[in-house]
């Protein structure tokens, strides 16, 4: 592509997912079209799945971040939050447990317009086998977020949501 590959890229994959999608990241700060492509999928019935930290290490990044999952937890993906204090850092997607994406890429805006990142496509059963095992490993250390859960914070919260979420291109 001639520009924001890794945004092409990862969009692309998840448009032609049609089993499942697992999303490993630490920054997980879509633009509408990233947004779009997870959510359609889940709306079609893919299983999407996303790990990110229950606590973030840069907080604008991690309350711009939190200011999707209600969208996220309404179209039916599953939300798994890595426990404190550790930052879960690793970065990958898989695709129907056949194709992979790994590389420095955070699925953030910053990372498709401003950051030259690395991203390597990934095929071959005995890796994307290891991988899906990591992603199980995160869950089983991992607790599930709930729409029923993600309703009941306070106004505070969801304000510092909102504002951080408006400050998210430039972070």
């Amino acid at each position: 592509f001639d520009g924001e590959n890794n945004l092409r890229l990862f969009n692309g994959l998840m448009y032609q997912a049609r089993k499942s999608i697992t999303i490993v990241t630490p920054y997980l700060v879509p633009d509408d079209s990233m947004r779009y492509a997870i959510t359609s999928a889940a709306l079609r019935g893919v299983d999407v799945t996303i790990y990110v930290s229950k606590d973030g290490d840069q907080p604008l990044a991690h309350y711009a971040q939190r200011s999707y999952y209600g969208e996220l937890l309404r179209a039916g993906v599953r939300i798994f939050l890595y426990p404190s204090p550790t930052v879960l850092h690793a970065k990958f997607i898989l695709i129907d447990n056949e194709v992979a994406v790994m590389g420095t890429s955070n699925l953030d805006m910053r990372s498709f317009t401003l950051n030259l990142e690395l991203s390597l496509l990934l095929v071959g059963k005995s890796l994307i086998r290891r991988l899906g095992a990591l992603a199980s490993n995160y869950e089983k250390a991992s607790t599930e977020l709930t729409l029923e859960t993600w309703n009941q914070r306070g106004q505070a919260t969801r304000f510092a949501e909102g504002l951080a979420r408006l400050t998210a291109t430039v972070q």
